[in-house]
């Protein structure tokens, strides 16, 4: 009888441990299959013009200060 109650709490334990490693498993509907080929080649090509300047965003010099202690950080690694 003892035999069996180890048994039943390894058998237990194991399915609680493994339980969160198939908690991102999900099973949904496919994926909808991509349009035609004729219907992606209406000729229209969304793109800047050429003489347009890319947009540079300003930043905060304790933002700056933040990413380069980050990027000093994960290059110890």
């Amino acid at each position: 009888m003892r035999t069996l109650r180890k048994l039943t709490i390894a058998v237990l334990l194991a399915f609680v441990v493994s339980a969160p490693a198939f908690a991102g498993i999900i099973s949904g509907p496919p994926d909808t299959p991509p349009p035609p080929s004729s219907a992606m080649a209406t000729g229209i090509v969304d793109a800047p013009p050429s003489d347009a300047q890319p947009v540079t965003l300003a930043t905060d010099p304790l933002v700056d200060v933040a990413l380069k202690l980050l990027q000093g950080a994960l290059s110890l690694f």
